[in-house]
């Protein structure tokens, strides 16, 4: 698929990202940074393409007046309407992507005389704890790190944002970027597209106490690693904690490229994985998360839907 069907086919996505799925108690809170701000990587919540050829990239995508910020850091920085922001937050994980669904995990790291493992973290879409700023939500009860965590886009910084809960209840707030040559990556053989990246992401909150560093590394579709390190509240540089590999349970479905057949999710473009059903008229959505949201507003995402279809019909 071309760059330019790429871009569409994120464009598309990007008009459904107004409200959402999976609504939790203990989800993120509204939080506002300003680019250039010291303080900015201090703000925190509370809470929580194309398929070409070997090693091609695909970058998240910005929209708007945001996208393209080329007068230095003396340019007059424009704030981006609530509506854009959200879309664009929602082009910008696109690559995430690939986390929906379930997987089971185990550690490195031995707790007594065991490693743990787990078959329970599942991914799903969240665009209800703030509809201004959608995230990809992680639940694993068993896990030893973060039983939650959600995983979202800073448009006016240009970081993502990793908040955790972890099992005594304290939230760890992380944020960061693509690490070295860490952007993502398609290789295919000619038969199957895999998908690559790698994340970094340091804590910015709470600043007392140890810090942690995570890093996100996608190794193929089907697996990732979660590289937890940490560093003690008087050091200054991260040692290893533990590795935590995660194996998909069954196979990836949830890539949202135009390349793949299939029925998309009507809330966030991902690939059916189910349906959910209104008026006696079944629709596709991806994950768990997003038929929440639908069968929480069914009115309004089948009003973007329709305004989707007729802008189709005006570009065709």
């Amino acid at each position: 698929m071309t760059r330019l069907c790429w871009a569409a086919a994120v464009a598309t996505l990007a008009t459904l990202a107004a409200a959402g799925c999976g609504n939790d108690e203990t989800a993120p809170a509204k939080t506002t940074a300003k680019r250039g701000s010291p303080s900015a990587a201090k703000e925190a919540a509370t809470d929580g393409p194309a398929a070409g050829g070997p090693g091609k990239k695909f970058a998240p995508i910005q929209l708007g007046d945001d996208a393209a910020d080329t007068g230095g850091a003396t340019a007059a920085k424009k704030k981006i309407p609530d509506e854009q922001r959200a879309q664009t937050i929602v082009a910008a994980l696109q690559p995430f992507q690939i986390l929906l669904g379930d997987w089971r995990w185990g550690t490195f790291r031995k707790f007594g005389n065991f490693a743990k493992v787990g078959e329970d973290l599942k991914w799903v879409w969240d665009f209800q704890s703030d509809p201004m700023r959608p995230a990809l939500k992680g639940v694993s009860d068993a896990n030893p790190y973060f039983q939650k965590v959600w995983l979202t886009y800073l448009p006016d910084d240009e970081k993502f944002q990793l908040t955790g809960r972890t099992p005594d209840g304290e939230s760890r707030i992380l944020q960061g970027t693509w690490a070295d040559n860490g952007e993502p990556r398609e290789e295919s053989d000619g038969k199957k597209t895999q998908r690559t990246y790698k994340l970094v992401l340091a804590q910015v909150s709470p600043t007392a106490g140890d810090q942690w560093q995570v890093t996100l590394s996608q190794l193929d579709n089907n697996q990732y690693l979660m590289v937890v390190a940490r560093s003690p509240a008087a050091g200054k540089n991260f040692g290893p904690l533990d590795t935590v590999r995660q194996q998909r349970v069954g196979t990836s479905f949830a890539v949202a490229d135009s390349d793949n057949p299939g029925p998309k999710c009507i809330i966030s473009g991902g690939l059916r994985s189910m349906d959910v059903e209104y008026k006696g008229k079944k629709y596709p959505v991806c994950c768990s998360g997003c038929a929440a949201a639908f069968n929480d507003d069914p009115e309004r995402w089948l009003a973007k839907l329709a305004e989707r279809e007729k802008q189709t019909k005006k570009d065709e």
